[in-house]
């Protein structure tokens, strides 16, 4: 299997959970599981405001090499890399997921929550949410319709629309 890495820098200096860690626990699950590692991709961690920097060249690398099929599967250190937040870490996965690639952490504890997450009430719930929008989306959404596309560019201030 090709495997692309993903790490990120924790929040403060603090953090024993370094990027560089991170990465060494990913080329060792690629170095003994005999796949082949084709990039890790690195961002720093959340800067200041206290929540997920939304500045994350690494993470789209990494995306850009999901979406163009060059990996079979991210291979994250744990699940925090990709967000500190349980709601948008499940919107990560579906997005990796939904690309055909797998989503692999090299951590016990969120090897369970990404095969099973019956014990978390809000991972299961989101997971849900995801998937009746991408369910949604497969019927009714165009490929090339956007969050902005879909708003109301017909001028009307009053919040009304015309049906047809």
């Amino acid at each position: 299997m090709r495997i692309v890495g993903y790490v990120r820098q924790g929040a403060g200096r603090t953090d024993a959970d370094t990027a560089f860690a991170q990465a060494e626990r990913v080329r060792r699950w690629v170095r003994d599981t005999g796949n082949d590692l084709v990039a890790v991709c690195q961002d720093a961690g959340p800067i200041g405001s206290g929540r997920d920097d939304l500045d994350r060249p690494g993470y789209r690398a990494m995306m850009d090499i999901v979406r163009a099929d060059d990996a079979d599967a991210v291979v994250v250190g744990s699940l925090a890399a990709l967000s500190s937040d349980v709601v948008l870490q499940e919107i990560m996965i579906a997005d990796i997921r939904s690309h055909g690639a797998t989503v692999v952490a090299t951590d016990e504890a969120d090897i369970a929550t990404l095969l099973d997450a019956d014990e978390d009430q809000v991972r299961m719930v989101v997971r849900d949410v995801v998937d009746r929008v991408i369910e949604y989306r497969s019927r009714f959404a165009h490929d090339d319709a956007t969050p902005d596309s879909a708003a109301d560019d017909s001028g009307d201030d009053d919040g009304s629309h015309d049906v047809v």
